[in-house]
């Protein structure tokens, strides 16, 4: 009898430490999932701000994004004190290709919407061709050599200087070394694609 029971006591802790298991497994995986937070144009990538990211370049080079409300948010990070850009649906290496690039200097932000006329540029702002600059809100910081950029934009903007941030978009991406937007991408470069929701 006395057997039995201390059978029947351990099966009982063995279910209770098995209950009690599982279900620390379920709190710790609803602790994984990511609470989206408000976007904020500060310069800083926030826990939650963006639904995807992208590392490119060894790591050097990150591009976060999330779309909602047909609005694209999209923040570059890169691992240099000069500029950071994207150029959106590029035909032929530079060319076509609808620019975003922005530097910090001095605390001062700048983010130009640009687009590039020929191969390997340049890529005067879109204004200077008769298109708008649709980029609606922006921010920026650099940090221990590290530039980060985000930018807010309509994901159609109507502006043929544009191209639609929907589906699946291929970019071109660069970096350089100083907060002068015309100096060739000495630290990194290449191409990537995201989708845009």
């Amino acid at each position: 009898m006395r057997f039995k029971v201390t059978l029947t006591i351990l099966v009982i802790l063995a279910l209770a430490l098995a209950i009690f298991l599982s279900s620390q497994g379920v709190k710790r995986e609803a602790k994984q999932e990511k609470e989206r937070v408000e976007w904020s144009a500060d310069g800083v990538v926030s826990p939650g701000e963006y639904d995807k990211e992208l590392e490119l370049a060894g790591g050097r080079f990150k591009v976060y994004w999330r779309v909602e409300g047909g609005y694209a948010y999209i923040a570059l990070v890169g691992k240099t004190k000069g500029w950071v850009a994207i150029g959106f649906g590029p035909t032929e290496m530079m060319k076509d290709a609808d620019m975003v690039i922005g530097w910090v200097k001095e605390g001062k932000v700048t983010v130009i919407d640009a687009y590039s006329t020929g191969v390997t540029g340049p890529h005067p702002p879109d204004e200077k061709l008769g298109g708008r600059n649709d980029i609606t809100e922006f921010g920026g910081k650099e940090d221990n050599g590290i530039t980060t950029i985000e930018f807010k934009r309509k994901q159609v903007t109507g502006d043929k200087y544009d191209r639609e941030l929907k589906g699946t978009v291929k970019f071109i991406y660069a970096m350089a070394d100083e907060d002068v937007f015309t100096k060739k991408h000495n630290v990194a470069k290449g191409y990537g694609e995201i989708t845009l929701g």
